[in-house]
């Protein structure tokens, strides 16, 4: 390459032009340069440019013009701005990590007298809480890091405070900073701004290769400083026709009040109005679909303003056929990876079934988990049987028995019904046991050094990853997770080296929640294919070459994006220091908006009215850099008016039966119901389908979130203290009191059994709430045996092994079921079977509904009746129908609490029979036809589409774009 490209001091600017984008110029500049020798030897170059993707971008263009020239090509060192004043100078010390800079901070404040820092902050952390105080010093090191970025040191700020508190307030921070410096230098690290500012004064920044700057027109005055340092050849290429030469500085750094007055050339036809993000959305499908019709898809890019955009835009476009690529792609606190540190650290922090049953649903835990359940079981793994062997049973045992923490001991019939909820929790903690103690499952107050747990978690990490190459993510689609666990890995191993002076010692809680939140900061993405959609963030689409692009939400507070009230920088402090005020922001969103609206003729800016959380974004203040009577039009139309829609072609519209979900038909030629109990007529009457789904198929919903006692597990709560009482010695008793006290004992009996004593708060509530109920059923208890009758039977059952059944058309239908209560009269003889209802409800109000249309009345449920068919199974004396047949009512209210004997009348008894016959006919005959009208309380609406995905689809408008979503 000729030497006269560049002079031999100083910095030459090259204006480009602002009508053509400036990496495709600049890239064939340099090779045309270059032909001359025939060859692109680059490799004494640094290429510098704003971004990481302006910086894979111009790679891809300088290699792409060498060889379409035929050169042989030696790529530069392309560095970003951040990255480059590291590369021009040696550190005298190791520069240290960001976190190792909060733990310096952390470290001074500690130590420094609390009374000296209400400056600071008028309320200090506790002095053991290391968590808060890490905040306070991230805070600090943020801080300390924006001054140094633009060049301002703590006296700079002092001479611009104009009050005394200020003063003050930034003369200890001055303090404070010296010793952060020395706590560094103790540790054997060094601060990068301070080791900057050093290199500079010892005139250490030095280059052996020549740096071209490539619109880096944003520099912080740092990495300026320390270019201006070097002693070697610089070049700055600058989108900008050179008339506007005295708009940018030296280094190619934009002048901001040179571009105050910079009008754009908007024109209308650039400016889309949109709704909420789910129109917004919509807007840029419709922008896709119509610059689709000129452009390859691989050539339009998509720009975002905030990341909340990204998800909407990708669901929208994925939607409607056109694949996309996220540049930003995702933190790793969003991966299987991510989620599994954060699951992790809430169960270590509060060791509880609900964090546990979190954890173990995780697919990578539940790998791990199930291999280790097969192990101790002594049987093969098997993926799927295992997954329900564990899952299904902790869910059953979370619904039922309520357990609260960990470190407590299931009740009795936990441990009963479901050891393996108990065997997987031990599992878990044994698997945990570095991070948790298993012996007590309680919080871990044992603290060690961060750099100690960040060793556990890696080998816990490995635990779960071991052998995960990236061949075995690309098979299962799972390339992501694998870039994320080496990210995790490398974090890890970069804190175990963490320096012993600064590290201080944490609770394994506070180490992995350090952790999640820094997971947070790495990011991951996917791989590009060739027809995929760009989505840019903002700043990367001014230098971005894409013949067509939409930006979504050109709003404020997004471009530009203000600055926002700081606790130690207020606005007025950062104007008065120079630091990117909003003023700056502007000039620069000004000049990024100015290059893609001239360097592109395909533009649209999406102007959305509300944002993600659905608060009002006003069009962004960039329209106001237009003509007066321009911008007054524009900001008319686009806070009132509507777009015109293009129609949009989504993936479902070709076949839209693909998108009704059929609801699954039962194929069955024969009866597959042999048996069936008492209560199941009742479901067969409300909708035969749902019947077969719940007592053919066993599907039956399980809530494991509750934090209080279902509906019917109140009743069982109650049932389970009358039902001891009648199997008691005390069934007979007269006395009131003597009646309450054993079944309130038969009532903590079943409590303790059931949820133990360290069930949810809500638990024990309901326990006095049913305890209140019994005071009730004593009083009527006590009525009950002055009256004369006695229990003579609870919870007595009939079954097909016992003759018990109905036949129909000469085939036989067997019946079981379990009968409450059967009292006896002792001077008359009279039966009673009774069944009892945590409600005050008459028996004719739960069994019979008036017929609208006809005003008769129907029967909706078929207990008592069916009660009456099998008492020639209980073994009573009796015709059935001189058997009485009612409720005891177990009301919250005492009038409310007595015994209603059902008054059907033998007609209505009758009908009852006949329709009885007539289900178990229609069940013979397999008719298991879903009930068109629906149910009051319906299990299985996702099944048969009947909640909020089937409303959603009834009420879809596609490609109206004024959905909700």
């Amino acid at each position: 390459m000729s030497d006269d490209l560049f002079p031999t001091r100083g910095c030459r600017r090259e204006f480009v032009g602002w009508d053509r984008p400036l990496l495709p110029q600049v890239a064939g500049t340099l090779i045309d340069s270059a032909a001359e020798n025939a060859t692109s030897d680059f490799s004494g170059w640094i290429c510098v440019l704003p971004t990481a993707q302006s910086s894979l971008r111009f790679g891809q263009l300088l290699r792409s013009a060498a060889e379409s020239q035929g050169l042989d090509y030696t790529a530069p060192r392309i560095l970003t701005a951040g990255d480059l004043a590291e590369a021009l100078y040696e550190p005298e010390k190791p520069i240290a990590i960001e976190f190792e800079q909060t733990l310096a901070w952390a470290r001074v404040l500690r130590q420094w007298d609390a009374r000296s820092l209400r400056p600071l902050l008028p309320v200090l952390p506790e002095t053991d809480a290391i968590g808060p105080w890490l905040e306070l010093a991230g805070t600090l090191r943020r801080l300390t890091a924006d001054l140094a970025a633009h060049d301002v040191s703590f006296t700079d700020v002092v001479v611009a405070s104009d009050r005394d508190d200020e003063k003050q307030r930034w003369k200890l921070l001055q303090e404070l900073y010296g010793i952060y410096l020395s706590e560094l230098a103790t540790a054997g690290i060094s601060d990068p701004h301070q080791q900057r500012r050093r290199a500079i004064e010892r005139k250490t920044i030095r280059s052996d290769r020549r740096i071209a700057l490539i619109g880096t027109s944003d520099l912080n005055p740092s990495v300026a400083n320390v270019i201006n340092a070097v002693d070697g050849d610089l070049v700055a290429y600058i989108a900008a026709p050179s008339d506007k030469a005295s708009w940018f500085d030296d280094l190619g750094c934009l002048r901001t009040d040179a571009f105050a007055k910079l009008q754009l050339p908007l024109a209308d036809q650039h400016l889309v109005p949109a709704g909420d993000i789910a129109d917004q959305a919509t807007a840029v499908s419709e922008a896709v679909t119509e610059f689709a019709a000129s452009h390859p898809i691989g050539q339009i890019a998509v720009g975002v303003t905030d990341e909340s955009h990204v998800e909407a835009t990708e669901m929208q476009l994925d939607g409607c056929g056109f694949p996309s690529y996220r540049h930003v792609g995702w933190t790793v606190a969003s991966t299987a990876v991510g989620r599994l540190v954060s699951m992790t650290a809430t169960l270590v922090a509060r060791p509880t079934w609900r964090s546990l049953a979190a954890l173990v649903r995780h697919g990578d835990v539940h790998r791990v988990l199930t291999s280790r359940l097969a192990a101790s079981q002594g049987t093969k793994s098997d993926g799927k049987s295992a997954r329900q062997d564990y899952l299904i049973p902790l869910d059953q045992m979370l619904a039922n028995h309520l357990p609260v923490n960990l470190a407590d001991p299931l009740p009795t019939a936990a441990m009963k019904n479901y050891p393996v909820a108990d065997q997987l929790r031990t599992i878990v903690l044994e698997w945990l046991s570095a991070l948790i103690p298993s012996q007590t499952s309680a919080v871990s107050t044992r603290t060690r050094p961060i750099a100690d747990w960040c060793l556990c978690l890696l080998e816990w990490l490995d635990s779960i990853y071991a052998g995960f190459s990236t061949d075995d993510a690309i098979a299962h689609d799972r390339r992501l997770t694998a870039e994320a666990v080496s990210k995790a890995r490398e974090l890890l191993t970069r804190f175990t080296k963490l320096s012993g002076h600064l590290d201080v010692p944490v609770t394994a809680a506070s180490a992995l929640e350090m952790i999640a939140a820094r997971l947070a900061d790495l990011r991951v993405g996917q791989v590009r294919g060739q027809d995929d959609i760009q989505i840019h963030g903002w700043l990367d689409l001014a230098l971005d070459d894409s013949p067509a692009m939409v930006v979504v939400g050109f709003n404020h507070p997004y471009v530009p994006a203000a600055v926002t009230s700081d606790p130690f920088l207020p606005g007025s402090l950062r104007s008065r220091l120079g630091i990117a005020d909003n003023e700056r922001r502007y000039a620069r969103d000004v000049y990024a908006t100015q290059l893609l609206l001239s360097t592109r003729k395909d533009v649209r800016l999406i102007v959305g009215k509300r944002s993600a959380d659905g608060s009002p974004t006003p069009p962004s203040r960039l329209l106001a850099a237009s003509p007066t009577e321009d911008v007054a039009r524009r900001i008319r139309t686009l806070l009132g008016g509507t777009r015109h829609k293009v129609n949009v072609s989504h993936r479902w519209d070709n076949d839209r039966d693909t998108t009704e979900l059929p609801i699954p038909k039962i194929q069955t030629t024969e009866c597959p119901v042999k048996t069936m109990s008492v209560t199941a007529f009742k479901a067969y009457l409300e909708c035969p389908y749902r019947f077969y789904l719940r007592h053919v198929l066993q599907l039956k919903p399980v809530d494991d979130s509750a934090r209080e006692l279902a509906a019917n597990q109140f009743g069982d709560l109650v049932h389970g203290a009358v039902e001891h009482f009648g199997e008691s010695a005390e069934k007979d008793e007269a006395d009131e009191k003597r009646i309450f006290d054993s079944l309130r004992h038969h009532l903590h009996d079943y409590a303790a059994n059931h949820y133990g004593d360290h069930a949810e708060s809500a638990v024990r509530l309901q326990v006095r709430q049913a305890e209140q109920r019994l005071r009730f059923v004593a009083a009527e208890q006590a009525k009950r045996i002055d009256q004369g009758w006695r229990i003579h039977a609870t919870e007595a059952s009939v079954e097909e092994s016992k003759g018990a059944g109905i036949t129909v058309d000469g085939k036989k239908m067997g019946l079981r079921g379990r009968f409450d209560r059967i009292d006896r009269h002792v001077q008359t003889g009279q039966w009673a079977i009774l069944d009892y209802k945590t409600h005050g409800h008459k028996p004719e109000k739960k069994h019979l509904r008036k017929n609208r249309d006809t005003g008769e009345f129907e029967w909706i449920d078929l207990q008592l009746p069916l009660y009456r068919m099998m008492v020639p199974f209980l073994g009573i004396d009796a015709p059935p129908q001189e058997v009485q047949l009612g409720y005891f009512n177990v009301s919250d209210k005492a009038e409310e609490t007595k015994i209603n004997l059902a008054e059907f009348g033998e007609p209505l008894m009758q009908q009852a029979i006949e329709l009885i016959h007539q289900c178990v006919r229609r069940i013979f005959a397999c008719d298991f036809s879903p009930n068109e009208q629906g149910v009051m309380y319906d299990d299985y609406e996702m099944i048969l589409q009947t909640g909020v995905a089937s409303r959603m689809l009834a009420g879809a408008s596609v490609g109206e774009g004024d959905n909700d979503q």
